[in-house]
């Protein structure tokens, strides 16, 4: 028997649950590797890699260059940076205020970006085990109805049920295991992107009262 005759066998022993269960492991695949893809793409540079070079634009009060600099890199941190700039130099002077409450703002911006999805994945996470531990309820609640109407002389009349018991219980964890690494996974680096994008900002306002 194939691997997929095999998987496909397996889902159908485990009944409408496992369907339910195969379908919010379709839905967990997608969003891992929907958060793998963007955090590639969009959040692979480092602030401190460039922090040096940003803040000679910034002494020779090059606006202009400074935002194109930072155009060159992707990132949470430098589109907060670059509103700062922005900000800076259209008000030709340093209003601590008013750029503390601009990084709060532009930082705030980037947040449902780098959280989309993520609420999917907490439900795949969470609610997966308690779908695979109702499969498991129901499938002792069809042996013990066999039991009830069969006897226990035959023991083929109960495996239908502890079957259904077990494959639901095995799938709710084979699909919930992965999806809460990788919900706690993605939160971490969110949580990483966050601090340096409050410490990138802090630095370069500070940096702006010189």
């Amino acid at each position: 028997m194939s691997i997929e005759n095999s998987l496909f066998s397996t889902i159908l022993d485990g009944g409408i649950l496992m369907l339910v269960i195969a379908l919010m492991g379709s839905l967990g695949i997608f969003v891992v590797s929907n958060r793998i893809i963007y955090f590639k793409d969009n959040e692979k540079n480092n602030f401190e890699d460039v922090k040096q070079e940003l803040k000679e634009y910034i002494k020779r009060k090059d606006a202009s260059g400074a935002i194109a600099f930072l155009d060159n890199y992707k990132g949470s941190t430098f589109s907060v940076l670059k509103e700062l700039i922005m900000e800076w130099d259209e008000s030709k002077e340093v209003d601590i205020i008013l750029l503390e409450e601009k990084a709060r703002e532009a930082g705030l911006s980037k947040l449902p970006e780098l959280e989309s999805r993520m609420w999917l994945l907490g439900i795949v996470a969470h609610t997966t085990p308690l779908i695979g531990l109702l499969g498991t309820v129901t499938g002792m609640i069809q042996a013990f109805q066999a039991i009830s109407v069969h006897g226990t002389g035959d023991p083929a009349v109960l495996a239908e049920g502890i079957s259904k018991a077990l494959v639901t219980t095995a799938g709710g964890l084979t699909v919930a295991i992965p999806a809460l690494i990788f919900y706690n996974f993605f939160n971490k680096k969110i949580d990483v992107i966050v601090n340096e994008m409050e410490k990138a900002s802090v630095e370069l306002i500070n940096f702006f009262r010189r």
